[in-house]
This record gives C-alpha cells, structure tokens and sequence, in this order.
C-alpha cells in the first residue's frame, strides 16, 4: 500500500511540473499568464487609470506621465497577452528593453523630468512583470 501511495506521489509529481516556460515560450514575449494577471489587477493596477475601448481590452495611462510621449500598458485579457504602445505604436519586447535601458538611464528626451522618467520606468517595469519579462 505504501508503495502504491509513494507511486502515485511520484506521478502526480511528474505530472505538476508547471510548465509556465514553455506555454510562455509557445505563446510569445506578450503572453500574460493567469498569476501575472492577477497581481497587476490586485497590487499594480491602482496606480492607473483604466480605459475600456472595446470588450476584452484595457488600456491603462498613468496620470504621472505628463504631457510628453503617450506611454500606455493595453491588456488583451481574453487573449492572455498585452503590449505597450509608445505614441499609439507596440513596442517589440527588445524595444521594451531598449526603452527601458534610454529612461533609466535618463537618456529618453521624452520623458526628461524627474517625476516622468519615474512614471515611464515604473510603467515599463509593469509591462515586463505582467508578461514575465
């Protein structure tokens, strides 16, 4: 009995491995998976304002932003992905990276006041949590 018990411990084991590199790897860099969805919606999301422009999409500004280039986090929570758009384009994840190296570097014209590259980082930190980046 002892052996049928460890047995079935072994396989339900084996089985839970989890899996989360790979459905990430097989969905792309955008993929948003259930956990990441929930911390932004519970812990992140309080810090933006939220907009709907269609059923499925959210698109989150943060008022902290200013006036300068247009940084938003859109969520297609139906298809389990999201992007970032910088003045209405989506940034490739490299892009992500790049933007992120220029505005904390303070290299990014766009976002040259104190309190904007602190806002553009914390949205592009957001970004890179919420689709495991």
């Amino acid at each position: 009995m002892r052996l049928l018990v460890l047995f079935l411990l072994c396989i339900l084991i084996t089985a839970c491995d989890g899996g989360t590199r790979d459905r990430r790897a097989a969905r792309g860099d955008d993929y948003v998976s259930a956990p990441d969805h929930l911390y932004f919606q519970n812990i992140r999301s309080r810090d933006y304002r939220a907009a709907t422009p269609e059923e499925g999409i959210v698109a989150y500004h943060h008022d902290d932003l200013g006036t300068g280039a247009k940084l938003v986090l859109v969520e297609y929570w139906l298809e389990d992905r999201a992007e970032l758009q910088l003045d209405g384009q989506a940034l490739a994840h490299d892009q992500v990276a790049a933007l992120r190296q220029a505005v904390q570097t303070g290299k990014s014209v766009a976002f040259s006041e104190d309190k904007a590259r602190a806002a553009a980082l914390e949205v592009v930190d957001d970004y890179l949590r919420l689709t495991g980046g």
